[in-house]
């Protein structure tokens, strides 16, 4: 379990990689990686390597949409079949972008 935090200036554009289960136990870290970086237009949160997805990390999911600019795009890109049907069935297609 790892989180790791990915700037592009250039493209005004951050990717936050998760490995593994993304559950309560990343709490401090993924609000680590994106309180301090609220300034970028695009947000990717790559989920190709994450394994497991459970309610609280649908709630810091939430908890980042409500801190970061309401004008910046958040990506969720690469999960697995089985973790997106979870995303569209709890409707995060209407505050995210599901890749």
């Amino acid at each position: 379990m790892s989180i790791s935090v990915t700037k592009n200036e250039s493209q005004n554009m951050v990717t936050i990689t998760i490995v593994g289960s993304f559950d309560f136990s990343l709490f401090n870290d993924f609000r680590e990686a994106y309180s301090e970086i609220n300034n970028y237009k695009i947000y990717i949160i790559d989920m190709s390597m994450v394994e497991y997805l459970d309610s609280a990390a649908l709630g810091m999911l939430l908890s980042m949409r409500n801190a970061i600019n309401a004008d910046s795009n958040i990506q969720l890109k690469g999960a697995n079949s089985f973790i997106k049907n979870i995303l569209m069935i709890s409707r995060f297609d209407k505050r995210f972008e599901i890749q």
